[in-house]
Order: C-alpha cells, then structure tokens, then sequence
C-alpha cells in the first residue's frame, strides 16, 4: 500500500513489504525477493531502518539473521494502523464499485427481460 501513495524507493518497498507481514521475521534474501529489491540495496537500507529502530533483528536461521518490523517503536505502530486504514478504504471502494457493476448488471438485465416478456422468478 505504502509504494502507492509514498513512492518506490527500496525503503519505502522493504517497509511495505514489512507491513504487510508484521509477525514474521525474514532474511536478507526474503526481505529483497518480496520487496523486489536487489540484496545489496537490501542491506543498505537495513543498516537505516535498524538505526532508526524500525526494524529489529529477531534471530539467525543458519548464519543468516532475520529481521522484521520492530512493533514497539511508536512510528512502526503508527504506520501499521495507518495500512490498515488505507487497506480498509480501499476495500471499500473497491465494494462500492461492485455493487454499482452490479446494480448495472442487473438493471440491464431486468430491461431486456421486460422487453422479451420473460418473467425470472427466484
């Protein structure tokens, strides 16, 4: 959702990726396939959102740390509610203009039922 409104910029990709899986933690790999971010992009940004607290590092899976979105920090919550809030009204246009396509489609078709002379009954 964040890419959308804020950007395309590898930070802005790895937090929306974050976002939208804040219980899991992944790795370095994981963070740049589903972000679409290259690895070495990956870690740069990593070093920034760790300063900043936003991420933190969870454990290691092999040699490999992992890290996820760090739910304490008072920003990554704000973010969080804030994708929430954007998931939510899109969710709802997105219905609105279902119901309109919809109404449409059925409209059109009770038109040219009358105009046959057919009668649909449930």
């Amino acid at each position: 959702m964040f890419k959308d409104i804020f950007g395309d910029s590898p930070q802005t990709k790895i937090l929306d990726f974050l976002a939208d899986h804040p219980d899991y933690d992944y790795s370095i790999s994981e963070i740049a396939k589903q972000a679409q971010v290259s690895r070495p992009t990956v870690y740069k940004v990593k070093d920034i959102l760790l300063k900043k607290k936003l991420i933190i590092q969870t454990r290691e899976q092999g040699n490999s740390p992992l890290y996820k979105l760090n739910l304490d920090n008072k920003l990554v919550q704000v973010i969080l509610k804030f994708d929430f809030e954007i998931a939510k009204r899109i969710a709802d246009v997105e219905s609105q203009e279902s119901v309109k396509k919809y109404t449409h489609t059925l409209e059109k078709t009770t038109y040219k039922t009358r105009n046959k002379n057919v009668v649909i009954t449930n």
